[in-house]
């Protein structure tokens, strides 16, 4: 058991899957986010992500035909990037949003049909414990019959391609839902392309647990000899070569804590 008090030191409680995969895969973006508390802001590719699955969920809500979920999606996409420098990018993503929708649509009004299943709701908050940390989050797409608790996490992308750390996310739903329902969990990822769609099914659930866990211990391990935000962001060197400084936000907040 790791004590919250490490953790509430720097208020990073609850925990969530977005904390643990930010530790894992991008630590400078950890601090600057969690510990310094910077805000960036969506880039486009987050933002029609977000519009898809808004747009989609009128069907399970309203009924929504699929010309309807798709304007839904284009209106939540067009407020969201109303002051995004790129324009170029937010319109090549804008251009996804259609196809998107139509694949998703098409899939999973059969699927769900097929299933046999009640809807209970979209961006379910779910919470559990893991080594005595509290995590909490929030799940896509939630289904429920006499025998299981059916969750669809959608995730738009580039290329057909799972991302590990999409699996111990999915995990710790999986073990959420199965606390809070008494009764199995089958978590499945949808991914979807503008062209294609496939989902992955989350397996092996224990060793991904025991990932979860060696990685709360290394966090906390670090967390616990540091007294300010300053000695902490001292432990880290950023990767000048990480993808993600292609961000100028962050790029901005690295030079302000980590002087480069």
């Amino acid at each position: 058991m790791i004590d919250k008090k490490i953790f509430e030191k720097f208020n990073l409680l609850p925990f969530s899957p977005s904390r643990l995969n930010a530790y894992r895969d991008f630590p400078c973006g950890f601090v600057m986010r969690y510990i310094y508390g910077y805000d960036f802001p969506a880039s486009p590719p987050m933002i029609r992500g977000s519009a898809v699955e808004y747009g989609f969920n009128f069907y399970f809500t309203d009924g929504y035909s699929l010309d309807q979920c798709i304007q839904k999606a284009f209106n939540y996409y067009d407020d969201g990037v109303t002051f995004t420098m790129d324009k170029d990018k937010a319109a090549k993503e804008r251009a996804f949003i259609e196809p998107m929708v139509k694949l998703i649509y098409n899939e999973l009004t059969s699927y769900i049909k097929f299933l046999e299943t009640f809807y209970l709701g979209y961006q379910i908050k779910v919470s559990t414990e893991i080594l005595g940390i509290p995590f909490s989050g929030f799940i896509d797409y939630a289904f429920e019959n006499d025998e299981r608790i059916t969750v669809i996490d959608l995730k738009t992308k580039g290329k057909l391609m799972k991302k590990h750390s999409d699996m111990l996310q999915q995990t710790i739903y999986k073990k959420a839902l199965e606390e809070r329902y008494d009764k199995p969990a089958d978590v499945k990822i949808l991914i979807v392309t503008p062209k294609k769609i496939d989902y992955v099914d989350i397996d092996d659930t224990d060793n991904y647990i025991k990932e979860i866990e060696m990685s709360l211990i290394s966090c906390a391990n670090m967390i616990k000899i540091c007294k300010e935000k300053e000695s902490l962001s001292s432990l880290i060197t950023p990767n000048l070569d990480d993808w993600q400084w292609s961000d100028a936000d962050k790029r901005s907040a690295r030079e302000v804590i980590w002087g480069i």
